[in-house]
Formats: structure tokens, sequence, C-alpha cells
């Protein structure tokens, strides 16, 4: 059995699976769909990815050519295997039956370790890529539209668009509250608070009490 297909395989995959391909044109294709920012592929790991494809089966050779002094490149397309490996790895994706851990909420969640002044620093310095990252993608996906490219195509960018304009909207609450006050810093939990957790803690893992027995004898 072929083993679980990662993110890159996956994206191999489905373009050798579209038409047939030499490697370098596979991660030449991604770069240009811009798919490089869903998964970081490298040729290296284009090869690679091609290589574990073809040993599990899931892709073969079709073909050689050589253009002028470069190596020959050999050109892959998907198996009828590698084609119904495709919809259950697919499935699996968009269900998202898979944890997946950024680094980000981490450093969210130890932010009070630092000074308000750092983390408004690193916060700015995240809302000024974020934004930019969103201007380039709303740019590309509207251009694309135009050309007459169908909607379907392009869900992954439509909610990646989503998801960056609410992230820039809340980057700017939140450093606007942290100038202004609003967002208080410093110093470690209040005291009601560990109180408060502490009694909700003890009445939480107390054992329920058994009911009396009314029944009578």
């Amino acid at each position: 059995m072929p083993r679980e297909l990662t993110t890159v395989a996956l994206v191999v995959l489905g373009l050798l699976d579209e038409q047939p391909r030499h490697p370098y044109d596979v991660f030449q294709t991604l770069v240009e769909r811009g798919d490089d920012r869903l998964v970081r592929v490298t040729p290296g790991a284009v090869y690679h990815a091609v290589e574990r494809l073809e040993r599990d089966g899931l892709v073969e050779a079709v073909g050689t050519e050589r253009c002028g002094n470069r190596p020959e490149r050999t050109t892959y397309r998907a198996t009828a295997a590698g084609h119904a490996a495709l919809r259950p790895a697919l499935t699996s994706y968009l269900a998202d039956d898979r944890p997946a851990y950024a680094d980000f909420p981490v450093g969210l969640a130890h932010a009070p370790r630092l000074p308000a002044d750092e983390v408004a620093a690193a916060l700015t310095q995240r809302r000024g890529r974020e934004a930019a990252r969103l201007a380039t993608l709303r740019a590309r996906c509207d251009e694309v539209l135009a050309l007459g490219l169908p909607r379907r195509f392009l869900l992954d960018g439509e909610r990646e668009v989503a998801l960056l304009e609410r992230e820039v909207a809340w980057l700017d609450e939140v450093l606007r509250d942290l100038a202004d006050g609003t967002l208080t810093w410093g110093g470690p939990p209040p005291d009601d608070f560990l109180a408060a957790r502490q009694h909700h803690r003890t009445r939480t893992s107390a054992p329920a009490r058994r009911p009396a027995d009314r029944s009578t004898s």
C-alpha cells in the first residue's frame, strides 16, 4: 500500500495527473500558479516527491528529452493507481482531517512574558507583511478572474484573502488597543482570577454526591 501523501507529493501528483510533465516543469508550474504559498517547494523537493511517487507506483516515466547541452529530462505521468489515490487524499485535505500547528498562536499565548513595546513592534512587523501579502494575492486573483479563469479554481486564494483581511483587521485592533491602554499589559494574572480558577477546579473535581436512598424496606 502506498504511504500517505504529503502536501508536496499531493500537489506534484495533481499536476502529473493533469498532464505529463518533467519535474522541473512541475516546479515552474507551482510557482507560476502561486501554489508555492500553500506548500514549501524547491526543485529538489519536487524531484524527491516524484521519485517517491514512482516507487509507490503512483506515477511512471513516459519518455526523456534533451535540450541543447542540458541533462536529459524525464517526463512523468500519473498512473491509474495515482489517479485513484488523488480522490481520497483530496477529500481528507478538504475535510481537514489532520491537525496543523502554527507558530503564531504559540507566540500569542506567551506574549505576556514580553514588554508591551516589544509585542507592539513584532505585531506591527507582522501586520505590514500580511497586508503586503493580502494586496499581492488580491491583485493576482483579480487578474486571473478578469482573464476568464472560473472561480472554482481560485477557492484557495479566495479563502486566503478572506483570512488575511480578517487578520490584518484584528492586528490593527490589537495594536490600537495596546497604544491607547484599552489592552492592559504587564504583571501576573490578577489574584481574583487565580482564586476564582482554584474555586472552579475544586468544584468541578469534587466527586458528585450520591442521592440519598429514599426506598423503604
